[in-house]
């Protein structure tokens, strides 16, 4: 394992670790959100480096204008990311599209695909970023939600076992950084 700087667009550095092609990275939220009872506001998230998705399950339960009661504190958040590697850190990206695991049973549901569509038309995203992410996105998909045809009652690997070691870290990852 070793220990990188994260930049989550332009917000960072955070601190991070990287052990082959998985991260993980921590930041904690600004006190306008409210944590599940027990926890914190530190947010932890995990990139599958090779596939370009970043996923956490998020640490607020209640925010200025959003109440994620109903989800559940052990629904995931995943991101479809582009990661640009640079010597001693990694600078991660938000590509629009995600998709939302609980790991209670329920089925996921996928968000913002016509956000990923803005950002193509309008130049944003180019046409070669997009065809690379969204054959990313399916490998993700295949290999961690559901590799048969059909969906199955359980997902395929998920959250991901490369994660456990990372996920297996003392918080804090090193020194706290509030997002704005």
């Amino acid at each position: 394992m070793e220990r990188i700087e994260v930049w989550r667009e332009s917000f960072g550095p955070l601190p991070g670790v990287r052990d082959g092609d998985s991260l993980a990275y921590e930041f904690q939220l600004p006190d306008r959100f409210e944590p599940w009872p027990g926890g914190t506001l530190l947010e932890r998230v995990f990139v599958l480096l090779d596939l370009g998705v970043s996923m956490s399950v998020p640490v607020w339960r209640r925010g200025r204008h959003t109440d994620r009661s109903a989800a559940g504190h052990t629904t995931w958040y995943v991101d479809l990311v582009k990661v640009e590697e640079k010597p001693g850190s990694m600078i991660v990206r938000d590509l629009y599209a995600d998709v939302i695991v609980p790991v209670d049973g329920r089925h996921q549901r996928m968000l913002d695909l016509d956000e990923y569509a803005d950002a193509i038309e309008a130049g944003e995203l180019s046409v070669v970023d997009a065809i690379d992410g969204l054959r990313r996105w399916q490998r993700f998909l295949d290999r961690h939600l559901h590799s048969d045809r059909e969906p199955r009652g359980e997902w395929t690997d998920f959250p991901p076992r490369r994660l456990k070691a990372l996920a297996a870290l003392p918080a804090p990852l090193g020194p706290v950084v509030t997002a704005p």
